[in-house]
């Protein structure tokens, strides 16, 4: 019952997307320009996240843009006015990068970060494994077995901690041990998600190595260094 239900509340939310874009004109998330055909983003739009992008390394994490206020208009019309669409020009405009990193890191598996039920039912769908699809990359869905806080709304790193501490489970069982494994991600700030994340991953298996791939950096974890 519980499935079915789901299911309807991602249908419906579909249906919502698509009569709102024939009743009202599409704009730009930047320029406000009206989009023409089926584009989600204009070319200057284009221009400005490329112009942006610059691939960075900090201690074992990876990320393409700073989480400024052209990424979050970005990344807020993608989750949270349920833009599913965006994922292709995402997809598009980090796939030379994430190539890159599998292949410099040698990595075996991609773990995407995993939301929670609540979450999934209110959106419709996982924000980072939409981006993995179109970019035709495998990867391993863990499931999110606590219906956390969202990050942003809390302050305190501790308390961070606590609301993503046992979190996530590894359904399929899948053996990690002495294996490469990046975890992806579309935002970092203190990175306690991750940090949970790579404790559940290594908790079970032996000899595992971390990387981290995520869309943007906020300042938090840029400005003290961090790791996950």
């Amino acid at each position: 019952m519980k499935k079915l239900k789901r299911q309807f509340q991602i249908f419906q939310n579909k249906i919502i997307e698509i009569l709102k874009n024939i009743i009202f004109k599409r704009t730009d998330i930047l320029t406000g320009e009206e989009l023409a055909g089926f584009n989600n983003i204009s070319n200057n739009t284009k221009a400005i996240f490329v112009k942006q992008k610059n691939l960075r390394q900090l201690n074992n994490i990876y990320y393409i843009w700073d989480y400024n206020d052209n990424f979050k208009k970005l990344i807020y019309k993608y989750k949270f006015n349920r833009r599913i669409e965006l994922s292709s020009d995402i997809a598009k405009l980090i796939e030379k990068e994430i190539n890159f990193v599998i292949k410099r890191e040698k990595i075996d598996y991609i773990v995407s970060v995993p939301i929670n039920k609540k979450r999934f039912n209110e959106r419709g769908f996982n924000q980072v494994d939409e981006i993995l699809k179109k970019l035709n990359i495998n990867y391993v869905k863990l499931e999110r077995i606590k219906n956390t806080k969202k990050m942003h709304s809390i302050l305190n790193e501790q308390e961070r901690i606590k609301n993503v501490k046992n979190s996530f489970f590894n359904k399929e069982r899948i053996d990690f041990s002495n294996k490469n494994i990046l975890l992806f991600d579309d935002i970092i700030t203190t990175g306690s998600t991750l940090r949970s994340l790579k404790y559940e991953i290594q908790k079970d298996n032996k000899n595992v190595k971390i990387v981290v791939f995520c869309l943007a950096a906020a300042r938090e974890i840029r400005k003290y260094k961090g790791e996950v």
